[in-house]
């Protein structure tokens, strides 16, 4: 089988960017073409634009509006080309303009964070330049300055960090990588922490629902990570970070180019924990010991024919130590300490191939667009854990298989049609030492072939629409199953945009992995009221409000939206119950209400302002009815402040504010160990400085938690880990306090061509 879908992979080369331009930017010199490093290649009339990289290099995203992709360069004349397909090569020969022109361009900055106006979806864009705001050490770590998505530790053991939108755990958002799945199944909670953050090129971060190409899975949002790309990555790009509680990494990049239409990249990644923390004195490591290896090997061809296509090899290990102090220095001896062991490997083989179609204007004068793309991944990833007593193995084999066939008869219609596969063969076996049968087994194999079909209308001036829907089958459950959505855009004015949309998700729960926050406590897991697996479904439906008002010759860029979403099903993890037992049940009325307002603008020159207020009410329905959800806090507002001058200094300034958030209810325990209904509010202070050097060089210093607001007592009972009220799922607030970091960013680029 292994061996079959590795000739299958070498078969289908990689998918590329199915609506992306690439080409380069030169000028001929002494009858030589000598690549133009920062020209600028744009679409005539909108805000989508690049820059070249040192080889003139340049890829771009198509435009839905304009077909007139220019390219200017201070001191030349802009040229200008009218562009047909979708996909493929174009390269601009720009000549120096006169001396008598005169020519001066002025350019706006761009922006770190966006709001996509073409598209029908909240579609926000985040570029490298946000991301460097923070130390960026894995995407999980790296939305401190976007309101839309929060971070939370899960426990106050494991250390793991997972993400939320909507008010619901990540697990709920699709998180692709290139539009590949990447983050679902044995590591659906956590699986942004394998991807660090300097591998990242941009994000494209969807609020709601994604188009149905996509597939079926997403309920609160989409997450697409781009990595660099093979042509617009330095010769070798270098980061490295240290911080205070132990921990050190290492990023290391290369991009190369083989021959004219192929190039290759390595990525590579190492991080370590060595240092053993306990600043609250609890007896438990306040950050697990422990050690992170990722490597990605990725090629990229482009034909002069319309083809293009990627192909690549990702391999990740990670291993993990916490729990007891002693445990961690020095094992468990005993066998009375309780400790917590985390080992998992993940491999991941992919190809996507790409055509553009040459199509010749028909009698109506229009030039219609076609193309059609393949998309092909098979990853592998297994996890052991120990949490004190109890063991947990998981295994998971996906395949994945995306086609997508695109036709743009004229510049207002567009039809996408295509059918897709995935299939997860998935094994979750929970035991406990002391028992001779598992506490928790299912093997499974679950195949879902399906087909879709989309369409986007732009008859009317002001107003997109972006309905669709697919039909898949689902092999485990004997079920086939609709998903529909839309999305409508209305553009009141040039600084107005409005959006409505709304449909179906559906996602398989993976019963303990998503649930591995109960096992760092004493609770049993308890099946009694269990159903047995079944998918969860989910509504969403949303609106938001873009609006630009100029201030003093400034934009003040002003967002709102609001979010609905209502579970017809979902598994739930009950803690109120019985403070001993964690009951998981199949429930009908989960619901959850968000609401978001931001303000971004341009204070005084350099100086960006961004402030945001959000509200949460996410509700569970639990064996007692329906409840507040747990550690989702209702209220929550943050201000970020970034500067940037001339001289390559950078300063960014955050503070945070959570308010309250439910607690899990303790009246059954006994009264020494009853916790409060709800925590407290706290503040938290991020900030960073950052300076750029000449040749590449970028140093950076800051401090997470400058304020050092730290949660007492984040464990209950930590003196008895063996008792049955031991409990560590009451962490909401940071528990290591202040933490001090440094690090540096170094680029070499590429040589030019003599």
């Amino acid at each position: 089988m292994k061996f079959f879908i590795a000739k299958l992979l070498v078969v289908l080369l990689p998918l590329g960017a199915l609506a992306q331009i690439s080409g380069t930017v030169v000028e001929i010199k002494d009858g030589q073409k000598i690549p133009l490093l920062g020209a600028n290649v744009y679409w005539e009339g909108t805000d989508i634009g690049v820059t070249t990289n040192s080889e003139g290099f340049y890829t771009i995203n198509t435009s839905e509006t304009s077909k007139t992709l220019a390219a200017s360069f201070i001191g030349y004349h802009t040229q200008k080309k009218i562009i047909i397909s979708r996909q493929g090569t174009t390269d601009f020969t720009l000549s120096p303009a006169s001396d008598e022109l005169g020519t001066v361009e002025v350019h706006g900055k761009s922006h770190a964070t966006t709001v996509d106006l073409k598209k029908a979806e909240l579609n926000y864009k985040i570029n490298s330049k946000e991301l460097r705001k923070a130390p960026c050490c894995n995407l999980a770590e790296s939305f401190e300055t976007n309101a839309s998505v929060d971070a939370s530790f899960t426990d106050a053991v494991t250390g793991q960090k997972q993400i939320e939108m909507l008010g619901l755990s990540g697990k709920y958002a699709l998180i692709q990588r290139e539009n590949i799945p990447f983050a679902r199944g044995l590591n659906a909670n956590t699986g942004l922490s394998f991807i660090p953050g300097p591998f990242v090129e941009s994000i494209q971060l969807t609020k709601g629902l994604s188009s149905v190409t996509n597939g079926f899975e997403s309920i609160t949002g989409q997450i697409n990570v781009e990595f660099y790309k093979p042509q617009n990555m330095p010769k070798l790009y270098l980061n490295a970070y240290s911080n205070i509680g132990g921990r050190m990494e290492l990023n290391a990049l290369s991009g190369f180019k083989v021959n004219d239409k192929w190039s290759s990249a390595v990525l590579a990644h190492a991080s370590q924990t060595a240092r053993v923390n306990d600043v609250n004195n609890d007896g438990f490591t306040d950050i697990p010991t422990g050690n992170q290896l990722n490597f990605i090997n990725r090629w990229q061809y482009q034909g002069t024919n319309g083809w293009e296509s990627q192909m690549g090899i990702l391999a990740i290990g990670s291993e993990k130590k916490g729990g007891q102090v002693e445990y961690v220095k020095n094992g468990n001896p005993s066998d009375t300490l309780w400790g917590y062991n985390s080992r998992g490997t993940r491999f991941e083989a992919y190809a996507k191939l790409g055509h553009a179609f040459k199509i010749k204007e028909n009698k109506k004068g229009n030039k219609p667009e076609k193309s059609i793309g393949f998309i092909l991944n098979y990853s592998f990833q297994d996890k052991d854990a120990t949490y004190g007593k109890r063991q947990l193995q998981g295994e998971q084999n996906s395949l994945y298989f995306n086609a997508i066939f695109q036709n743009d008869w004229n510049k207002k219609n567009t039809v996408k049609i295509g059918a897709s596969f995935q299939m997860d063969k998935v094994s979750e076996n929970l035991e406990n030492q002391s028992l001779a049968s598992p506490l928790y087994l299912l093997k499974r194999t679950e195949s879902t072939p399906g087909a879709f079909v989309e369409y986007t209308n732009r008859s009317l001036e002001k107003l997109l629409l972006v309905a669709g829907t697919r039909v898949d089958y689902n092999g485990y459950f004997e079920e086939f199953f609709i998903t529909p959505r839309f999305n409508l855009k209305y553009t009141a004015s040039e600084k107005t945009t409005l959006r409505l949309g709304g449909g179906r998700g559906q996602r398989t729960p993976f019963i303990i992995n998503e649930n591995q926050n109960i096992l760092a406590s004493s609770r049993q897991v308890n099946f009694s009221l269990y159903d047995g697996l079944a998918a969860e479904v989910a509504w969403n439906v949303g609106a938001s409000i873009s609006q630009n008002v100029l201030v003093k010759d400034k934009t003040l860029k002003l967002n709102a939206d609001a979010f609905y979403t209502y579970f017809t099903n979902q598994l739930v993890a009950d803690l109120d119950f019985d403070s001993r037992q964690a009951y998981l049940i199949n429930s009908e009325g989960s619901r959850s209400f968000s609401f978001l307002a931001q303000a971004d603008y341009e204070l005084v020159k350099s100086l960006d302002v961004r402030l945001a207020y959000k509200y949460l009410n996410s509700q569970s329905e639990f064996i007692g009815g329906l409840e507040t959800a747990l550690l989702i806090p209702t209220h929550r507002a943050f201000a970020n402040l970034g500067y940037e001058n001339e001289k390559g200094w950078k300063f960014d300034l955050t503070l945070n504010w959570f308010g309250e958030k439910r607690l899990a209810n303790t009246e059954s325990s006994p009264v020494e160990f009853q916790q409060e209904s709800h925590s407290d509010d706290f503040f938290t202070l991020n900030a960073q400085v950052n300076k750029s050097f000449k040749k590449g060089l970028e140093v950076f210093i800051g401090v997470d938690n400058l304020l050092d607001y730290r949660q007492k007592n984040p464990i209950v009972n930590a003196n008895n880990p063996n008792d049955p009220y031991f409990d560590s799922q009451f962490t909401w607030a940071p528990i290591f306090g202040r933490n001090i970091y440094a690090g540096l960013y170094y680029s070499l680029d590429k040589k030019k061509k003599k």
